[in-house]
């Protein structure tokens, strides 16, 4: 634990001295959060714990009503007043209470989340985001996750070389940020089959390589996830055309949605379809507000030692993920209180031509 806060503190977040550091955790993570708020002290920042439980989040929906979920939390906004900089240590212990919770309920919630995640893009603080917290035994059976071997997974994916790791980032993020726009391909046996085309240098690819860097701050790159190793970007939303099939189940609501597909005319989606759990992955979809239906986002996974299956597919290496809905932190046009993301681990890409990936193996 003392090694991870000193991690996630000195290499990661890097916070200035004075600087107001809210760690917000729940109780399976508080030693975790204690070594985080430690480290800060050391550095001479200014921590402070914030203690979500299981029975205060899902008390919210039964305590609530719809109107008082879509308004957002005081607390949320006002701590972005003076807050500069997150540490997130995971969510509930037990997601599968999630399932239960009615579907209109969950878009009055995000409606809701969607004036905090307002907020949050105008003030731009540093965040990361830690899987550590996420790794309960609650959450692997919801899931059917092996316990013991998700542990070790995330484990092994966070002691990566994250010099390697940023070295190659680079790499992939200047094929990903062209001087002019270009098109990509993506393809799969599943029948994927997903065009769209990059912007250039109106959108830069962001690098999540664990560390919030002078050079990532200055650039607003300021989210960043443990374990790391992604690559995302915001294409031309009205460029998709074709059907992106997930062969890699999405982990949500405390079950698995499986063959997650999106088929896209213009940018809009005009097929969404699941082999397992739809209803589940179009949960807010129908009172969603903004671009709900657009195409958003793509990310691509540089991680080695990261296995799909799990809660971070998207970084593992050679995984291609597109998201639907608001991309705003990356400097896309979508707004929205929807949002959702699909992995496919056996992808081939094709950037202006040029076979970079192929059957889910970087090929540059």
């Amino acid at each position: 634990m003392q090694r991870l806060g000193k991690h996630i503190v000195r290499d990661s977040l890097r916070p200035k001295e004075y600087e107001p550091v809210l760690v917000s955790c729940g109780p399976h993570t508080i030693e975790l959060a204690e070594q985080v708020a430690l480290e800060c002290q050391k550095v001479g920042a200014d921590p402070a714990l914030w203690l979500d439980t299981d029975t205060m989040f899902y008390g919210q929906f039964k305590n609530y009503t719809a109107e008082n979920l879509k308004r957002v939390s005081a607390h949320c906004v006002g701590l972005l007043d003076y807050v500069t900089a997150y540490v997130w240590l995971g969510g509930v212990r037990d997601p599968s209470g999630m399932a239960k919770v009615p579907r209109d309920v969950w878009a009055a919630y995000n409606e809701g989340e969607l004036a905090h995640w307002d907020r949050s893009s105008e003030k731009k603080p540093k965040n990361v985001s830690v899987a550590s917290g996420l790794i309960t035994r609650e959450r692997a059976k919801s899931y059917g996750f092996n316990h013991a071997k998700w542990k070790a997974m995330v484990e092994a994916a966070i002691a990566v070389n994250y010099r390697q790791l940023e070295s190659f980032g680079k790499v992939v993020a200047s094929l990903l940020t062209p001087l002019s726009p270009v098109d990509v391909r993506v393809t799969a046996d599943n029948a994927t089959d997903l065009r769209f085309r990059l912007a250039g240098q109106e959108r830069k690819a962001y690098v999540n390589d664990g560390v919030i860097s002078d050079e990532d701050f200055a650039a607003e790159n300021r989210d960043v996830s443990l374990p790391a190793g992604s690559v995302d970007v915001a294409p031309l939303e009205d460029s998709a055309n074709g059907t992106f099939v997930a062969d890699a189940p999405t982990p949500q609501y405390g079950k698995r949605i499986e063959g997650l597909a999106w088929t896209f005319r213009n940018g809009k989606v005009t097929d969404f379809t699941a082999k397992a759990n739809l209803k589940l992955a179009q949960t807010g979809w129908e009172a969603a507000t903004g671009e709900k239906d657009v195409f958003g986002s793509v990310t691509f996974g540089l991680n080695k030692k990261a296995l799909p299956g799990f809660l971070q597919t998207s970084i593992v290496a050679g995984t291609v993920s597109v998201a639907i809905g608001d991309n705003r932190s990356l400097g896309g046009r979508n707004r929205s209180s929807f949002g959702a993301q699909a992995f496919l681990t056996s992808a081939t890409v094709e950037v202006a031509g040029k076979t970079v990936i192929e059957r889910g193996t970087w090929v540059i």
